[in-house]
């Protein structure tokens, strides 16, 4: 009886547990939601340049790469809280740690420290997101935390390092951090069961449909995080304001929510391949647009499109991993890829730039998109045709 009224765990349906797992998974890289902030205060106040500003978070990429690469061999193996407490306590004291470290190649192992603790948090967090009930609430959730964190932070970080000092966007990583590490006594431990464990699929069996949509995950995100990372850039090399692109940012930014939200209303009852579609369209048309950042108009509409499709074309992807895999391994083997991609993005956006130009990297994005529409027009459509037979099944 006692023991019963001090249970604190929500219930694996609550909505919370949703919110707060999504919020964990989200925080371990934290960094990734408010990305040009990141790169312009490494690029400004800190004092390292552009490309070095590029490389450090390529860097913070793939440290998370070899944490979620470790993450898959763990999270059947472990309990997913207390290895998440002790993960992201070290985390917490990197991301402070950061403020003492002006050396650009002592910066680069540092900050791939970071990244492969918050690359095994953020495996072990996608792994339990896909073993709630719904799997397109579960991701829809952590993309609509993931882009309402982003802007709330592109908005209010220019007062932050004016009331702080540069440095502040690590202070914003590490509180969030702190955060998390309060919300998980609250959630389910939700332990895999032994049907989940032998229906996994093995990883011989990864070729095929899995490895396209694996292939078209790290493309879209590489295209997706190249632009993100240099769209403040790319305004103030359009003669826009700090302040007015941070706000810029900020606001379009918000239009990810709604994205976001698409999968966690309609779950299972609109088919994929339709929303996938038109995800990648309009993030075509963000990449092309933005070579146009001259007119303020168009720079708002470009990110108008890339930070409305984003989330949505993400989480149908990240769902689709989920329904193919019970164990939860495959979505931890996306988590994987994706950090291919955001690790990637930075760095070939930086190999890409041309004396302040941004037309080679925003033209190669748009090719990356389309490609990676190609990989995954198979793979997502036979999963939404098994979607649709399953739901006009139902009574």
């Amino acid at each position: 009886m006692l023991k019963h009224s001090l249970s604190i765990q929500l219930p694996a349906s609550n909505p919370l547990a949703y919110f707060f797992l999504g919020f964990i998974a989200m925080a371990g890289l934290a960094y990734i939601n408010f990305l040009p902030g990141v790169v312009n205060a490494l690029a400004g106040g800190i004092g390292f340049n552009e490309a070095e500003a590029g490389q450090i978070v390529a860097l913070n990429g793939y440290g998370s790469l070899l944490g979620c690469i470790v993450s898959i061999f763990m999270v059947r193996c472990f309990h997913w809280q207390p290895v998440m407490l002790v993960f992201l306590t070290l985390l917490a004291l990197v991301d402070i740690g950061t403020i003492w470290v002006d050396d650009y190649t002592i910066m680069l192992g540092w900050r791939f420290l970071a990244g492969l603790l918050g690359g095994l948090c953020v495996g072990i967090g996608f792994s339990v997101l896909a073993r709630l009930n719904n799997p397109d609430r579960a991701f829809g959730t952590l993309l609509f935390i993931q882009f309402s964190i982003g802007s709330i932070v592109m908005y209010g970080l220019p007062a932050l390092e004016e009331l702080l000092n540069a440095h502040a966007v690590f202070y914003v990583m590490a509180g969030f951090i702190f955060i998390s590490l309060v919300l998980i006594p609250f959630l389910p431990a939700l332990p895999l069961s032994s049907q989940s464990i032998s229906q996994s699929m093995p990883l011989a069996k990864l070729f095929g449909k899995p490895v396209l949509l694996l292939l078209a995950i790290v493309l879209y995100l590489t295209a997706a995080s190249a632009i993100y990372a240099y769209v403040g850039l790319i305004g103030l090399g359009a003669s826009l304001t700090s302040e007015n692109i941070s706000t810029y940012i900020a606001i379009t930014g918000m239009l990810g929510l709604l994205g976001a939200m698409i999968p966690v209303i309609s779950g299972k009852r609109v088919s994929r391949i339709y929303m996938v579609v038109t995800g990648i369209a309009m993030s075509i048309l963000a990449a092309i647009l933005l070579n146009f950042s001259h007119f303020t108009s168009l720079y708002v509409v470009a990110m108008s499109l890339l930070f409305f499709s984003w989330p949505a074309v993400q989480s149908y992807l990240f769902a689709v991993t989920a329904e193919m895999d019970n164990s939860g391994r495959l979505s931890t083997i996306a988590a994987v890829v994706s950090f291919v991609g955001l690790a990637t993005g930075p760095l070939l956006a930086s190999s890409l730039l041309n004396d302040g130009s941004f037309a080679v990297m925003l033209y190669t994005c748009a090719m990356i998109f389309l490609l990676s529409f190609l990989l995954l027009f198979k793979p997502v459509k036979a999963q939404a045709k098994a979607q649709d037979s399953a739901f006009s099944s139902q009574p």
